[in-house]
């Protein structure tokens, strides 16, 4: 399998801006760099631009591309030298240069990590072996970034094959992991950000085509064992009662029906690429393309993998539900009713306590719920959470 080709076919042009025309270019930029037409360095320089341009083109071509080179993932085992080299080199300089964040920058993290534990065995040109020199490559190039992730320097050290061939690599990467040993013990508690994240993820089972999505990423959590030993005997369990309503005491998810196929993927696209420039075209394509009965599926959808763990991107989607006006009042049902049901999930966990990554959870839907609710002069009903009663 080759690097992502160009080539749309003997039709007419794409409209620009359609999927169809970001797909174009995001491929054309591939088929550059993949013919040396176009340095890392100077497309590194330009996904920076397109990631933080007004342009919604320009963000969609960005998000495309992100999306396209981990979807090959699965692909690398069957690259040639060449364009195994430069995509291993592309891969860590997306990590290094913060192009990738939050979920993305956790996966991207873990497709390494299991590119480096493929024991070479058979020589380079072997499978394992390729995949091995991708996430050597990639390793390379974010190795400035380690001290970042103590824990995932952890497992690379521990890998068998780099202990007795890379001596001098796994010493270096200890020494990044001594940077962080000067830091108050709280200062893992506080962060409850990438780094819980990314050790969740080198526990979660590699996948090739949604990998940019976060559908394929657990809650992470902080083990009581991980918990310093001054915090740790004031930590108890939570407790609530019977009297918090609905959304705490109904444990029965309700299944929602999924759109077709090819309707789920082009909305999980829209969605994906939805920004402020470009909101109301987006709000106006959801309505040409999504059946109202299919809202149950899309409230779940979004707040599962888009409300709930990316508060600053809130106002994005209050303005996008706004656009949708009377056609997309269901839909605003629709999620209310699944942020009163993952509350209830969040409330129950034995880990609330304990879990930084679930209590930044239940505040994200907090946040959101007191938006769509108290700030538009609607109520929290007490029979559904009893607010005052947490």
């Amino acid at each position: 399998v080759a690097p992502p080709s160009t080539g749309t076919g003997g039709g007419p042009p794409p409209s620009p801006g359609s999927p169809e025309d970001v797909e174009e270019m995001a491929n054309k930029y591939f088929q550059k760099i993949y013919t040396s037409e176009q340095g890392l360095a100077e497309v590194v320089a330009m996904l920076k631009t397109f990631k933080t341009s007004g342009n919604a083109r320009e963000n969609d071509i960005f998000a495309c591309m992100i999306h396209n080179l981990f979807d090959e993932y699965r692909f690398f085992p069957k690259y040639p030298e060449k364009e195994l080299r430069i995509t291993g080199i592309l891969f860590g300089m997306l990590i290094q240069h913060q192009l990738v964040s939050s979920i993305t920058l956790g996966i991207a993290l873990r497709y390494v990590l299991e590119a480096l534990r493929k024991e070479p065995k058979g020589g380079a040109t072997s499978p394992s072996g390729k995949m091995f020199r991708f996430g050597m490559f990639a390793l390379e190039q974010f190795k400035e970034r380690l001290h970042e992730w103590p824990q995932y320097c952890s497992h690379i050290v521990q890998i068998p094959h780099l202990k007795s061939g890379y001596a001098e690599l796994v010493a270096e990467i200890e020494t990044a992991m001594s940077e962080n040993q000067n830091l108050p013990p709280s200062s893992a508690l506080s962060s409850g950000g990438e780094e819980d994240l990314s050790d969740k993820l080198l526990q979660a089972p590699v996948t090739g085509g949604d990998a940019v999505g976060p559908s394929q990423v657990p809650p992470a959590s902080i083990s009581i064992s991980q918990v310093p030993s001054s915090i740790r005997k004031k930590i108890e369990p939570a407790i609530f009662g019977e009297g918090l309503g609905r959304a705490v005491n109904d444990h029965e998810e309700v299944k929602h029906e999924a759109p077709p196929g090819a309707i789920l993927d082009k909305v999980q696209f829209l969605i994906n690429n939805v920004s402020m420039s470009n909101v109301d075209q987006k709000a106006k394509d959801v309505k040409n393309m999504l059946d109202p009965k299919y809202f149950g599926w899309l409230g779940s959808y979004l707040v599962v993998k888009r409300i709930s763990t990316q508060p600053n991107f809130h106002a994005l989607y209050l303005a996008f539900l706004d656009h949708l006006g009377e056609y997309g009042k269901g839909l605003v049902e629709a999620i209310l009713s699944s942020v009163y049901y993952n509350v209830g999930i969040c409330l129950r966990s034995d880990k609330i306590t304990t879990s930084t990554t679930e209590r930044s959870l239940l505040k994200n839907l907090g946040s959101w719920l007191g938006q769509t609710t108290l700030a538009r002069n609607r109520p929290v009903l007490q029979i559904m959470l009893d607010c005052k009663e947490l």
